[in-house]
């Protein structure tokens, strides 16, 4: 049970870290290391609130297919937001599991 949670949360960092940009990638590496963790719950509510802003604006600007990346980052960061925050104890590490 633990081993699927730990890979779900994996999947959901996984995902994130692949549709952020590479600044605020350097960022969660500055704050977490190479682990995710709940330390980096305020950032990840910060880009949350950006990407919501950003998504309005795309959408009245029209710029749908821009508004369609947005919204996917939305809803990775807030399935990852709901899983640190469920589970304060789990990291993503390859190298390391707790």
């Amino acid at each position: 049970m633990i081993q699927r949670s730990v890979a779900h949360f994996d999947q959901l960092v996984a995902q994130y870290l692949s549709l952020e940009e590479l600044s605020v990638t350097e960022e969660v590496l500055d704050a977490c290391g190479a682990s995710i963790d709940i330390r980096i719950l305020p950032l990840l509510k910060r880009r949350l609130h950006e990407e919501e802003a950003r998504a309005a604006a795309l959408e009245a600007r029209g710029y749908v297919r821009m508004q369609e990346k947005c919204e996917q980052l939305m809803t990775c960061l807030k399935q990852l937001i709901e899983a640190l925050e469920g589970r304060g104890h789990v990291t993503s590490n390859n190298s390391q599991r707790t």
